[in-house]
């Protein structure tokens, strides 16, 4: 009598592992889209690194800025106490500018993997760091634009290019992007439907253009 030899019930298939996140199981994202398309460590990493690099270049104008203010405040100071000054001023102003770009980078990540996360069925699937990478770099993608149209427009139409890095927590046009980056994050990387990226990248927008509204100008 022949014996059936069938697959042993009760024994789950191991998970595909995914090298560049070091051993980390591959996972479907939110929305069930396919986890390869949510950027890597790596990817995140050189993404943040531009980011920072390119802010902390547009604050280099600030420099010109600083020292006029101060040599107005101060005009019977020596040339050494207001390169001192100025130093001082411009390293401040820059690091804040860096630390203010980061930690809203890291807002939008979180609060963007929690929005696609909430009532997901299959939370245990659910590929938080992925996400929140992924709302990080459209963050990053949409700070790059800025500051390279606020340098097209300085270019071509006089506009002040220190203003460039203040420009980025003003509520105007270019807010529009934000949501398009932020959309386009939520559905074409995340997985998302149409309507939970079309709310999650609205909602995100509007906490961010209602809360510089509501800054001290």
């Amino acid at each position: 009598m022949g014996e059936h030899i069938g697959r042993t019930p009760g024994v789950a298939r191991l998970p595909v592992h995914n090298s560049d996140f070091g051993g980390a199981a591959a996972m479907p994202s939110a929305a069930g889209g396919p986890s390869d398309r949510l950027p890597t460590r790596r990817a995140h990493a050189l993404g943040i690194a531009l980011l920072l690099l390119c802010t902390a270049a547009f604050c280099v104008p600030l420099w010109g800025e600083i020292r006029a203010r101060l040599q107005v405040r101060l005009p019977d100071a020596p040339d050494g106490a207001v390169g001192i000054g100025t130093a001082i001023g411009w390293s401040t102003a820059t690091l804040a500018n860096l630390v203010t770009i980061g930690v809203l980078g890291v807002l939008f990540g979180v609060l963007g993997a929690l929005a696609l996360r909430w009532r997901t069925p299959d939370r245990a699937t659910f590929d938080f760091t992925g996400v929140r990478r992924t709302f990080t770099l459209a963050w990053g993608l949409y700070v790059l634009a800025k500051l390279a149209g606020q340098g097209i427009l300085a270019l071509f139409d006089g506009a002040q290019l220190a203003d460039a890095v203040p420009a980025l927590t003003r509520p105007d046009a270019w807010l529009a992007l934000l949501f398009g980056a932020l959309l386009w994050a939520a559905r074409a990387l995340a997985g998302a439907a149409w309507p939970r990226a079309l709310a999650t990248a609205g909602t995100l927008t509007v906490l961010y253009a209602g809360t510089l509204l509501l800054l001290p100008s």
